[in-house]
């Protein structure tokens, strides 16, 4: 019995297609499946970056600090990690500023299309508006509307009135 799930895991990591998972909009699994398999793929900074592509879309920004460590062999490679870890500031920008009203105008961080990105960039622009303890941003067609409950912050993006995401940090 050991030799054959010996034999079946070392096929699973090869038979997993990360790139079509990718396509399909499977963000979640390739992210979980890459960081479960990270010392198998930890050269392949091609595959590591799709990964933490991966992460930072379905929200799993707990894994982008091994993967920015890993990053560092490839121009590609660093500047994906360099991707991370502002995503990774950000998160602890919006955090800081919404529990403890933290004032983060100071910080100019590059913007990407990454929620968090959005938010943390007009708020430190001060391009917001409040509604009680929301705080709303229009970007892109889009509204941003950030708040927190307990110890997470939540944005939710809505295209006119329709909710269309909703992302959450702790």
């Amino acid at each position: 019995m050991r030799k054959f799930l010996f034999i079946i895991i070392p096929l699973f990591l090869f038979s997993f297609d990360f790139k079509s998972q990718f396509l399909a909009k499977n963000y979640l699994t390739v992210c979980k499946t890459g960081m479960n398999h990270l010392n198998k793929i930890k050269n392949d900074e091609e595959l590591l970056s799709l990964v933490g592509v991966a992460c930072a879309k379905s929200d799993y920004l707990i894994y982008l600090p091994q993967l920015v460590n890993l990053l560092k062999k490839t121009e590609m490679g660093r500047k994906n990690g360099i991707y991370f870890a502002v995503l990774l500031l950000q998160k602890k920008l919006l955090y800081s500023y919404m529990m403890d009203n933290t004032d983060i105008s100071y910080y100019k961080i590059p913007l990407t299309e990454h929620p968090l990105s959005v938010v943390v960039t007009a708020i430190s622009n001060k391009e917001f508006e409040k509604n009680g303890d929301k705080i709303i941003i229009k970007y892109n067609n889009k509204i941003y509307k950030v708040y927190k409950n307990g110890d997470k912050i939540f944005i939710d993006i809505y295209s006119g009135d329709n909710l269309i995401e909703t992302h959450w940090y702790r």
